[in-house]
């Protein structure tokens, strides 16, 4: 014998959740966290630095014989999620055939993730300010001809890119997780020497949630 049964508020109003004719639950998702979770989250916002040393954050080095990287890791008791990673690559004169000013590199940067499974490819060969900006699908876009994607005075009066990688186009609808307490870790590799160029970091954003 079949059983009837219905899901109902737990506070005493006498709301029932409602089903469509196709087997569908209604539900809405609140414009805002429930009070006792608004705690939990807070701003996320670092440099990637030089093997993690959470210091060095100016990337132009020489990675040519031995490679250079630059990470974030996860912390020890808050989950963190990487919403987006914006990238300053500025130099006199940049064009997207460059990377920053100097010729496309040799061997080129590698963006990657460390995780359980080992590592994870992000972006490679990104040789060109240009593999940059479609790594990060040309977000955001702006200018035309051979202006496109070139801002002025990143820094100083050198022109630069500046692209940002939305880790939500991937599929993660939170981010790119680093749980707590685990080895994860979100590294870009350098390949050659780029101690010519006038700037080059990189920011990740997010947030941390506590898990207590």
């Amino acid at each position: 014998m079949s059983r009837t049964t219905k899901i109902e508020d737990g506070t005493g109003s006498g709301n029932y959740a409602k089903v469509s004719k196709e087997g569908y639950l209604y539900t809405q998702e609140a414009p805002f966290p429930p009070a006792d979770e608004e705690s939990k989250l807070t701003i996320y916002r670092e440099f990637l630095t030089l093997n993690g040393d959470g210091t060095t954050i100016d990337m132009r080095v020489d990675g040519s014989v031995t490679p250079q990287r630059f990470w974030i890791q996860a912390e020890p008791d808050r989950d963190v999620y990487i919403t987006s990673l914006s990238f300053k690559l500025a130099d006199a004169g940049a064009a997207l055939n460059e990377f920053g000013g100097i010729a496309a590199l040799a061997n080129g940067c590698r963006l990657y993730y460390e995780d359980q499974n080992g590592e994870i490819n992000i972006g490679t060969g990104l040789i060109t300010n240009f593999e940059i900006i479609r790594l990060c699908l040309g977000q955001p876009a702006f200018g035309d001809g051979t202006g496109a994607f070139i801002a002025g005075n990143v820094a100083g009066g050198s022109e630069g890119v500046i692209p940002v990688l939305d880790f939500r186009n991937f599929g993660f609808r939170w981010g790119l997780r680093l749980a707590a307490g685990s080895l994860n870790r979100l590294i870009i590799e350098i390949n050659d020497d780029v101690t010519a160029i006038d700037a080059f970091d990189m920011i990740a954003y997010g947030f941390r949630r506590n898990l207590d």
